[in-house]
């Protein structure tokens, strides 16, 4: 039976989410820092295979306890990587360096209604209505900063052909969380984190072997190893581990929602970081925002109290 989006109280794994969502939207600040000393490909690829290195180093360490995956699901753990890596990256990277960081926090909070989407065609889990109203005035809110972004909604190639690739990278994000939730079920979140990460960066390392060739590593400046070192070990290795563990707990759905959340904590960390200014306007939508995602995560309790029902008590009573 699909389970219903919102659990009955924010517990551990809603503050790991939101954990996570902070460490990531630092994560695209890094990123362009470290996009000054190399170019889009060299930078994915060396922070990949670091976070790769990492993940085998572990697996090692723990081969006695159990194989890569359960029986069957090694390929599919692999597929997963294939999405959530190679062509997330290939999409999401090429974006970032098209973008400034706010305005790409922005489109990456359509993530969240992709997820929602495709947890609802597959019968995994239940938005209740109060979810989807939430859900469309968050997206109000990413449009009020769009257009603060750009002086108003500008609608041609030049100002959209970044956002168009970050959709994308969406659309293989939200399928990487929505069909990770079976295998999970069965594997441990690390497990699955490590050989995804390990294939996706195998396939995607074609498509960076030119810029590699290219980059002159005794000219790259701290900031750009320290870029290297963040965005590889702490938004790869660190992140994805509990992205993982929070799909296992409480579902794709709800761990999407906090999603809506990086537009904002990105733009904010883009200012103090790189200068990035906001506008009013774009107050306002991060306060729009702020308002969806908490009717998304907690405003059912408002209807059900209308209503006179108690709060649903389901299995997502693990998130606590």
């Amino acid at each position: 039976m699909a389970r219903a989006l919102n659990g009955p109280r924010m517990g551990r794994t809603d503050v790991l989410i939101v954990l996570v969502i902070v460490l990531w939207a630092i994560n695209l600040s890094v990123i362009k820092i470290g996009l000054r000393a190399l170019s889009p490909h060299a930078f994915n690829a060396i922070r990949l295979s670091l976070a790769s290195l990492a993940y085998a180093a572990v697996l090692l360490a723990r081969r006695g306890s159990a194989g890569f995956a359960k029986k069957g699901d090694g390929w599919k753990a692999a597929a997963l990587g294939l999405l959530g890596i190679t062509l997330y990256q290939v999409f999401f990277i090429k974006a970032v360096n098209m973008m400034p960081a706010s305005t790409v926090s922005i489109f990456m909070g359509t993530s969240t209604i992709f997820i929602a989407l495709l947890a609802t065609a597959f019968a995994e889990e239940r938005i209740p209505p109060a979810g989807w109203v939430g859900i469309g005035i968050s997206f109000g809110g990413f449009l009020l900063v769009v257009a603060g972004e750009n002086g108003g909604l500008v609608f041609t190639w030049a100002a959209w052909r970044g956002a168009i690739l970050l959709l994308l990278a969406n659309v293989c994000w939200a399928a990487y969380t929505v069909l990770a939730r079976p295998v999970l079920d069965r594997n441990s979140p690390f497990r699955m984190a490590a050989v995804g990460t390990i294939f996706g960066t195998a396939v995607y390392l074609p498509f960076a072997a030119g810029d590699l060739a290219k980059v002159d590593w005794g000219r790259i400046p701290w900031q750009g190893w320290g870029a290297i070192l963040y965005a590889g070990l702490v938004a790869i290795f660190l992140c994805f581990i509990i992205w993982y563990a929070s799909v296992k707990a409480v579902g794709s759905a709800k761990t999407g929602v906090y999603s809506n959340l990086t537009p904002i904590l990105a733009i904010f960390f883009a200012g103090l970081v790189l200068g990035e200014r906001l506008s009013a306007i774009q107050a306002v939508g991060a306060a729009v925002t702020l308002a969806g995602v908490y009717l998304t995560r907690s405003g059912y309790r408002f209807f059900d109290r209308k209503r006179g029902l108690p709060a649903a008590a389901d299995e997502t009573r693990r998130a606590g």
